[in-house]
């Protein structure tokens, strides 16, 4: 395992890169940025490298018996942990801490990475503060969070906070078309779904996305051709699958945004979707500017209510009612 493995992010593994050349390593490490885009792996690699048996320039050598033990996660050194459940409870910050109060036993640091950091409860997380408190000169600790914001601010303030940004669109697709063996364009498509997360990209299933855009693009197209009776029994559909109502919203906001990058460019590269162009140039030319923007505030407001738990009926009938509208 070594930093020449990770894809994009040079700006964060530059700083740990020079901070372990400098000798020059914090304590404690928070990794923040969207889910799935490569924090933990960094955490990982970086566990190889301060404990690697012949480091390089690009951290550990992946070869030694200590790289080969942080890679397969039974490193004795080296300890992960995660929410047991929907917390990281305070049991296993104990355990933790119990770990770290002795020596390594045949690594070079203590390294601790915490994964899903802002899941520790209130009781785990000041417990948690006493080992940021008190650190040993032969441990480190590495913090992954999505939501750095909900994390005690003490806890923060005695990290080093690294932000980690999504991968560049293109970068993305060419990873997919590597390792998932995808057609250039259904990678192009995924990569712009999974907005820069290697993680959502290598999970997502191009044949289901597409189906569900096939689905609800010629609902969107359909509903000024209805009449009130119509879109109401339609609203009651959705309203009984929650799943099905979410992906309108989500497709919603995605096509009509669409409608208007093609209005403006005439680029299909910029489409999420771009075989779609002909729905997306026919929406354009059918309505103004105004309409489309109107209609992407009502489905982010629409997701807004569902989210604070308004009647997914009401919902359904007043998002459906309106998009109606000519």
């Amino acid at each position: 395992m070594s930093f020449a493995t990770i894809v994009g992010h040079e700006r964060p593994i530059t700083i740990v890169k020079r901070a372990i050349a400098n000798n020059t390593l914090a304590h404690a490490y928070l990794f923040s940025g969207e889910e799935g885009i490569g924090k933990k792996l960094t955490a990982i690699a970086l566990a190889a490298a301060v404990n690697c048996e012949h480091r390089g320039p690009d951290g550990g050598c992946g070869e030694c018996p200590s790289c080969r033990k942080v890679a397969s996660g039974v490193h004795a050194d080296v300890h992960l942990l995660v929410p047991d459940g929907e917390e990281i409870k305070i049991d296993q910050v104990r355990q933790v801490q119990e770990d770290f109060a002795l020596k390594p036993f045949e690594g070079l640091k203590k390294t601790l990475i915490v994964d899903s950091a802002a899941r520790m409860n209130t009781a785990s997380a000041n417990a948690f503060l006493k080992t940021l408190e008190e650190p040993r000169g032969d441990a480190l600790i590495i913090l992954v969070t999505s939501m750095p914001q909900s994390l005690l601010s003490t806890i923060r303030s005695r990290c080093q906070e690294i932000r980690f940004e999504p991968l560049p669109r293109h970068t993305l697709a060419q990873v997919l078309v590597r390792k998932r063996s995808l057609a250039d364009e259904d990678a192009w498509f995924i990569a712009a779904l999974a907005q820069g997360s290697i993680g959502r990209g290598l999970d997502m299933d191009v044949d289901q996305e597409k189906a569900d855009r096939n689905q609800i693009m010629p609902i969107l197209e359909e509903l000024y051709r209805m009449g009130a009776g119509q879109i109401l029994t339609l609203a009651e559909s959705f309203a009984k699958n929650r799943e099905r109502l979410d992906r309108l919203l989500d497709i919603g906001v995605e096509c009509l945004r669409d409608a208007l990058v093609y209005r403006e460019t005439a680029e299909e590269r910029l489409l999420v979707l771009p075989g779609a162009r002909e729905w997306f140039r026919r929406w354009a030319e059918q309505f103004p500017v105004t309409k489309i923007l109107a209609d992407i505030e009502l489905l982010m407001a629409s997701r807004y209510m569902l989210d604070r738990r308004v009647s997914a009926q009401l919902v359904a009938e007043n998002l459906l009612l309106k998009l109606g509208r000519s």
